[in-house]
């Protein structure tokens, strides 16, 4: 349920910037809105794929040896659950796009 929030706060960001954009540029909104989502969605992806590749057990073992700190399994888990929620969210928005530019063009 969180993911649909977040995904309602990156649609009401990306419709201002749509706005500024229509205003000082003369973009269309739709063009402009679909673009940003796009973007948004992309940067959600791979951040969510950064945090999952974090919690891999050969990149522990390499952050323990670079930091010679033992990772803590509990904040593994909490990054995997981040990764995919924000993996989760970028596919929201990037199938938004993907709808909006079926729908309006």
């Amino acid at each position: 349920m969180s993911s649909a929030r977040e995904a309602v706060i990156f649609n009401a960001v990306g419709v201002i910037g749509a706005l500024v954009v229509l205003i000082l540029f003369h973009i269309s909104l739709g063009d402009s809105f679909g673009f940003i989502i796009l973007i948004m969605s992309c940067g959600l992806m791979l951040i969510g794929g950064a945090l999952g590749l974090a919690g891999q057990a050969s990149t522990r073992k390499i952050a323990e040896i670079l930091t010679r700190r033992k990772v803590d399994p509990k904040s593994v888990e909490t990054s995997d659950l981040k990764a995919a929620l924000y993996a989760f969210t970028g596919i929201i928005l990037f199938a938004e796009g993907a709808l909006m530019s079926v729908l309006l063009g």
